[in-house]
This record gives C-alpha cells, sequence and structure tokens, in this order.
C-alpha cells in the first residue's frame, strides 16, 4: 500500500511511511478532541443506540486460521465459497 500511495503522490516508500505515521497520529489526536473517535465501551454503545432510531453498523472482516484437521474444520466453514 505505501508503494501506491508514493508512487500516487510522486515520494519514495519512506517518504510515504513517514508522512503516514506522523499525520494518522494527527488525525488521531483531532477526531479524540473532537469526540468522534470509535466508541470500544460496549456498554456505552449500548446507552447511544437507545436513543437511536436507525443505525448502521459497518465492521471488518478479520481471516482466521482454519484447524488443520478436517472434522474441526467443518466448524470454521461458513458455506460461502470464494469467487
Amino acid at each position: 500500500m505505501q508503494e501506491h500511495h508514493a508512487a500516487s503522490f510522486e515520494m519514495t516508500q519512506s517518504q510515504a511511511n513517514l508522512l503516514i505515521h506522523l499525520l494518522s497520529g494527527l488525525l488521531r489526536k483531532t477526531l479524540k478532541r473532537l469526540g468522534e473517535l470509535p466508541e470500544r465501551n460496549e456498554y456505552r454503545i449500548m446507552h447511544i443506540l437507545k436513543s437511536c432510531d436507525d443505525v448502521l453498523i459497518d465492521g471488518v472482516e478479520r481471516p482466521i486460521q482454519r484447524p488443520q484437521a478436517s472434522d474441526l474444520q467443518k466448524a470454521c466453514y461458513s458455506g460461502k465459497k470464494n469467487s
């Protein structure tokens, strides 16, 4: 990804790395100051959701390591096929 960002902005990968780390820190501080950081406390989330009529939940799928044993793999199989 850093190579792509560097090429897009005509800079080296090391310059892109430096700017990514610098700007991500500034972004986090700004979001914290504005009270816009993602909430991580489940009880606070439940309290907030009680006052909302419509909720849009955005999440990220994370890969998991499947077990090597075939009988244990079945428990982890979602039934979806890769396309």
